[in-house]
């Protein structure tokens, strides 16, 4: 087994959580709902499309009565695949603690809903962007946060079935459009990013609270997380540090739910937001896209 490349054993994995799923009789569907995830999603791992978190595959095992020399097997498998990839020694040693819980919590989560004020968070962030802000913070261990805001970004790409919601400030696109910069195009990278999933992830809203409807003020950032057991529901207040609290308390949750049901009550429409970014993009064309640069010219 060791002498397999990482693709290989992925696809050794995939066999056999088709053949363990083949011998119960059930279909990807009836797996699916049984784990609290799609069609789409189980067809992905069977077909080694995607890695297979460990705790996923506990409950794929415990579900499928899977006999222990295979489930030995799977797990093998599955450490080996994923070594190279989101469960890095190194990195998850060098991952502050926050990083961890919110992490494995936001891969299993059904829905995701997201407020943001001015800071565009983590899993919208570009990585152009995150340097800039870990930078302007005086993050000194830049590349191993970078790293783990590229995996929950990523995760936008690893489950486009499942629902995300990001509802922004228009101050937001404000800062964007009018701060300064030393790379003239992190700002116009950032909006473009967010236009692409705007108009072309099939999971993702995105929407913004204008001005002119919004509260004067509203609370620091906040993402709420739905899992197919809602008894796991939770939310969590995330700063440019990382996350300070990490709650399933239900008066927790209710507050921060409540404030994204009014939130959402006076956001534009995707397709209104999506119209604000273009806009925002033709703004950063025009204002900020650099004259002929000679080689060695710093970027202003």
């Amino acid at each position: 087994m060791s002498r397999l490349s990482v693709e290989a054993q992925l696809v050794e994995l995939g066999k056999l959580l088709v053949a363990a799923r083949v011998e119960r009789g059930l279909t990807q569907g009836e797996l699916g709902d049984a784990l609290g995830y799609t069609q789409p999603n189980i067809s992905k791992m069977e077909r080694a499309r995607t890695r297979v978190h460990p705790h996923l595959l506990d409950k794929w095992i415990d579900i499928l009565e899977v006999a222990p020399a295979d489930a030995a097997t799977m797990r093998q498998y599955n450490q080996a695949s994923r070594a190279d990839r989101v469960w890095n020694a190194r990195r998850l040693a060098a991952s502050p603690a926050w990083f961890h819980p919110v992490f494995e919590a936001e891969q299993e989560a059904a829905i995701v809903l997201k407020w943001t004020g001015e800071r565009i968070s983590g899993m919208l962030q570009t990585e152009d962007y995150m340097m800039e802000q870990f930078q302007a913070y005086g993050r000194t261990d830049v590349t191993d946060a970078v790293h783990e805001r590229k995996l929950r970004a990523k995760l936008l790409d690893d489950y486009p079935d499942r629902t995300y919601k990001f509802i922004l400030s228009e101050s937001a696109v404000h800062r964007l459009t009018r701060a300064h910069t030393d790379n003239p195009y992190v700002a116009l990278g950032q909006v473009r990013h967010l236009l692409g999933l705007a108009r072309n992830h099939p999971g993702a809203t995105i929407r913004f609270v204008p001005f002119d409807k919004g509260p004067l003020h509203v609370g620091p950032d906040f993402t709420i997380l739905q899992f197919a057991n809602n008894k796991l529901d939770r939310s969590f207040a995330e700063t440019s540090n990382g996350v300070q609290t990490f709650m399933n308390e239900s008066e927790t949750y209710d507050t921060d739910l409540q404030s994204w049901e009014s939130l959402s009550s006076v956001a534009l429409s995707a397709e209104e937001s999506a119209i604000l970014l273009e806009e925002a993009e033709a703004d950063l064309i025009s204002t900020r896209t650099p004259a002929v640069r000679r080689p060695g010219d710093r970027l202003r």
